[in-house]
Protein backbone atom coordinates (compact mmCIF):
# COMPACT_ATOMS: atom_id res chain seq x y z
CA UNK A 1 0.00 0.00 0.00
CA UNK A 2 1.15 3.26 -0.71
CA UNK A 3 0.02 6.91 0.59
CA UNK A 4 -0.31 7.85 -2.74
CA UNK A 5 -3.95 4.94 -3.62
CA UNK A 6 -4.84 4.24 -0.09
CA UNK A 7 -5.68 6.89 2.79
CA UNK A 8 -5.34 10.98 2.73
CA UNK A 9 -5.83 13.04 6.11
CA UNK A 10 -9.03 13.53 6.96
CA UNK A 11 -10.16 9.85 5.90
CA UNK A 12 -12.67 8.71 8.27
CA UNK A 13 -11.24 5.17 9.03
CA UNK A 14 -11.62 2.50 11.82
CA UNK A 15 -9.20 -0.67 13.03
CA UNK A 16 -10.18 -3.82 11.00
CA UNK A 17 -10.32 -5.52 14.25
CA UNK A 18 -12.63 -3.09 15.76
CA UNK A 19 -12.69 0.47 16.81
CA UNK A 20 -14.36 3.80 17.40
CA UNK A 21 -14.66 6.07 14.25
CA UNK A 22 -10.90 8.30 13.81
CA UNK A 23 -9.81 10.76 11.58
CA UNK A 24 -6.50 10.50 9.77
CA UNK A 25 -4.65 13.61 11.12
CA UNK A 26 -1.78 13.19 8.88
CA UNK A 27 0.95 11.00 7.73
CA UNK A 28 4.20 10.89 9.94
CA UNK A 29 7.31 12.31 9.36
CA UNK A 30 10.72 10.32 9.48
CA UNK A 31 13.16 12.80 10.29
CA UNK A 32 15.94 10.74 9.84
CA UNK A 33 15.19 10.14 5.61
CA UNK A 34 13.72 13.77 5.82
CA UNK A 35 10.13 12.18 4.46
CA UNK A 36 6.83 10.85 5.20
CA UNK A 37 6.23 7.34 6.32
CA UNK A 38 3.96 5.93 3.29
CA UNK A 39 2.77 3.12 5.84
CA UNK A 40 1.98 5.48 9.04
CA UNK A 41 -0.55 7.61 9.84
CA UNK A 42 -1.37 9.86 13.01
CA UNK A 43 -5.22 9.63 13.39
CA UNK A 44 -7.49 11.45 16.51
CA UNK A 45 -10.58 10.53 17.72
CA UNK A 46 -13.04 11.77 20.81
CA UNK A 47 -13.29 9.47 23.96
CA UNK A 48 -16.15 11.47 25.20
CA UNK A 49 -14.56 14.87 25.69
CA UNK A 50 -11.07 13.80 25.83
CA UNK A 51 -9.10 14.02 22.36
CA UNK A 52 -7.39 11.53 21.62
CA UNK A 53 -4.39 10.51 19.06
CA UNK A 54 -2.08 7.49 18.17
CA UNK A 55 0.28 6.56 14.88
CA UNK A 56 -1.23 3.19 13.42
CA UNK A 57 0.14 1.25 10.35
CA UNK A 58 -2.31 1.61 7.24
CA UNK A 59 -2.67 -2.07 7.03
CA UNK A 60 -4.44 -1.93 10.28
CA UNK A 61 -6.68 0.10 9.11
CA UNK A 62 -9.85 0.43 6.33
CA UNK A 63 -12.09 3.09 5.24
CA UNK A 64 -15.31 3.47 7.48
Amino acid sequence: MTKENTFKAGDVVVLKSGSPSMTIDKFVWNSVKGEFYSDRVECVWFDKTELKKQVFQITSLELE
